[in-house]
């Protein structure tokens, strides 16, 4: 799988928030600040950017401090990891039953 990665500045400017605010979310380690080798830009990997776009919207709009973004994003991976177990036992659900009928 190859990982998509945004430049910091392109991601402040899409959500309108701060470098300051992605090093300080980097820092708590809610995301991965990425120095490519060349003396280009910072980068976050999509997923990173994804991340950020919840943490802009639950503290610019929502006014979630830093720690209650923290438990916010913990039990959104978790619902997330619950959702795929889910889906993957319907899918297997599924093939037991496709089974089942072609006998």
């Amino acid at each position: 799988m190859v990982t998509k990665f945004v430049k910091i500045r392109e991601v402040c400017v899409q959500l309108q928030i701060e470098d300051r605010l992605v090093r300080q979310v980097a820092k708590e380690g809610l995301v991965e600040i990425v120095t490519p080798t060349s003396g280009e830009d910072e980068v976050v990997s999509a997923e990173d950017a994804d991340r950020l776009r919840v943490i802009s919207v639950l503290m610019q709009e929502m006014e979630v401090n830093l720690a209650g973004v923290e438990v916010i994003l913990h039990m959104r991976e978790e619902a997330l990891s619950m959702r795929r177990q889910f889906d993957e036992v319907v899918s297997t659900l599924v093939d037991e039953l496709r089974k089942q009928v072609r006998r």
